[in-house]
């Protein structure tokens, strides 16, 4: 018996305890959109110290004071918008949570679907003319940490803000008490129908929205700050954006104008709007937690167009930093108890591949992809072998997704799996248009499990999601992308899927971490409320980062 206890007493002993959580008045989520795992380092001596005084600083406040995941990982296939913001807070991947890209082919109606497009849900606060004008959680399969700590506390508050409206209504879920975002032909913050029963925005959306009138038309300027070097960009390709607002410093644009979105003036737009959300619905002044998403969009409106290797990049990492201490800083004085009383978390959505021409440059193979010519060869093939349809074989491919038109699969008495499998073995063979391309399965190969190996198969087994994904899929060979300005993101690769990660707030112990995965943010926050995680989560609670 005294051996019994004497054994009890040191399993005690072995195990970790930790302390009750005490709960926070405010669990602050922030992603910045396009921020890949080397930023916080390569930049972190140009941003503010992490304290000075009893002010707090922005990036280097949080890597001094966290758990600093700094290589945190996505395992999904496709490294993108909406899947990263629907995994960062239902904890789950693609597969279940039904968001494997931006957009999809939807059979039935025969047209692509945008991955928060709701059309009953109209929007609020503009008549944009653009394809998904209504929006909502909809498409999202499962319940997000926020719609789980509603469901055990009526009383928390969830608000999420972003200028992308996926962004928000990903990380917001079904439950949120307001979604904002910004409507780009407007240039007003919006929301749906979905939030707003009353199809009016409130009156201090309004006015943010009237301040932002009084200023369309005027010219902004961003000048270089960090250095002084001449920055021509040579290997920037001239887009849409860069046309307008010059390929190198000074850059000009006119407020109003969607190239503006790249100007400093846009990384303060959601933390304007976050503030005033916050007086409004008094987010972390009542007796339970509440929850405040936001997202830096505009740091992915530079990435893309200037690349990460750009002057443009360093300088917009820099001002977040400085808009995000303002923004701390504020919360310190408006939450009881200060930043003491708040979690937060810092995280991204996804990373980004280098600039092909800066690589090229540098002796790295890179290069474009066609995914257009690839579409053409199917669709010659299919055509050629079935006769010519009443409408195309093939439906415009998206990210490497190519869809066969099921409206003729089903007026010529096909079987869809057959011809997915006849598609895919013909273009495996055409080798001069598959140069940068290092593997192609169909939907049905999924089905099979017959899939490329290791790496790869992980990543499209917690992707594939059936009737949303392409019918066949192509994975591009390193630094291999499909043009859009200097650079994107759509790979499983290393610069697509490591993000920082770091936790701040009581439970968690301050240091620099190996491992961890995005998916595991829903999971630690819900064992540390004490509620039930996310429906479909399917993360770790990252026990070595808490408080013993």
């Amino acid at each position: 018996m005294k051996l019994i206890s004497l054994l009890a007493l040191s399993f005690l002993f072995i195990q970790p305890v930790f302390s009750k959580a005490e709960k926070p008045k405010l669990i602050l989520v922030i992603s910045v959109d396009q921020f890949r795992a080397d930023y916080l380092q390569k930049f972190s001596h140009l941003f503010l110290p992490g304290t000075k005084g009893k002010k707090v600083g922005g990036f280097n406040y949080l890597m001094e004071k966290g758990a600093y995941f700094s290589h945190a990982e996505y395992g999904l296939l496709q490294n993108m918008t909406g899947p990263g913001h629907a995994t960062i807070l239902t904890g789950s991947y693609a597969y279940q949570n039904g968001i494997p890209n931006n957009d999809w082919y939807n059979a039935e109606t025969q047209a692509f679907v945008y991955c928060t497009e709701d059309q009953s849900q109209k929007t609020v606060g503009a008549n944009p003319s653009n394809p998904h004008v209504g929006t909502s959680p909809k498409n999202l399969i499962g319940t997000t940490f926020g719609d789980e700590l509603k469901n055990a506390y009526s009383n928390s508050k969830v608000v999420s803000i972003a200028l992308k409206d996926r962004s928000a209504i990903l990380m917001g879920g079904h439950r949120s008490d307001l979604t904002l975002w910004f409507d780009l032909e407007s240039f007003k913050w919006v929301s749906s129908e979905y939030y707003l029963k009353t199809k009016v925005l409130p009156q201090w959306l309004t006015d943010i929205n009237d301040g932002l009138k009084k200023k369309m038309g005027s010219e902004q300027k961003w000048e270089m700050k960090l250095s002084q070097t001449i920055n021509p960009n040579k290997n920037v390709p001239e887009s849409k954006y860069t046309k307008d607002m010059g390929l190198s410093f000074p850059h000009k644009a006119k407020v109003g104008s969607t190239t503006s979105l790249l100007f400093p003036a846009a990384i303060e737009m959601p933390v304007e709007v976050a503030n005033k959300a916050m007086d409004e619905f008094k987010l972390g002044q009542g007796n339970s937690t509440d929850v405040l998403a936001i997202s830096f969009s505009s740091h992915d409106y530079v990435g893309h167009n200037f690349g990460p290797e750009s002057e443009e990049i360093k300088e917009t990492t820099v001002l977040e930093d400085q808009t995000l201490s303002n923004f701390l800083n504020q919360i310190n004085l408006k939450v009881p108890g200060g930043l003491d009383s708040v979690w937060i978390v810092l995280t991204a959505d996804h990373g980004v591949a280098g600039n092909p021409l800066v690589l090229k440059e540098n002796k790295i193979p890179s290069g474009y992809l066609n995914q257009e010519a690839i579409a053409s060869e199917i669709e010659n093939y299919l055509t050629k072998k079935y006769g010519k349809p009443s409408s195309k074989w093939m439906l415009p491919p998206s990210e490497l997704n190519f869809y066969i038109n099921q409206k003729v699969i089903a007026e010529k008495n096909l079987n869809l799996f057959k011809i997915r499998d006849e598609a895919a073995l013909h273009i495996a063979k055409k080798k001069e248009l598959l140069i940068g391309i290092a593997e192609i399965f169909s939907g049905s190969d999924v089905r099979r499990r017959t899939l490329p190996a290791e790496q790869h198969e992980k990543q499209i087994l917690r992707t594939y999601f059936e009737g949303r994904s392409g019918d066949i899929m192509m994975i591009p060979k390193p630094n291999y992308i499909v043009a859009y300005g200097a650079t994107t993101h759509m790979s499983g690769y290393s610069y697509d899927r490591y993000v920082p990660m770091i936790f701040v707030g009581k439970p968690f112990k301050a240091g620099k971490y190996a491992g961890g995965g995005v998916v595991d943010i829903a999971p630690t926050l819900s064992f540390l409320m004490g509620i039930i995680p996310p429906t479909s989560s399917e993360g770790l609670i990252l026990e070595k980062s808490l408080s013993q």
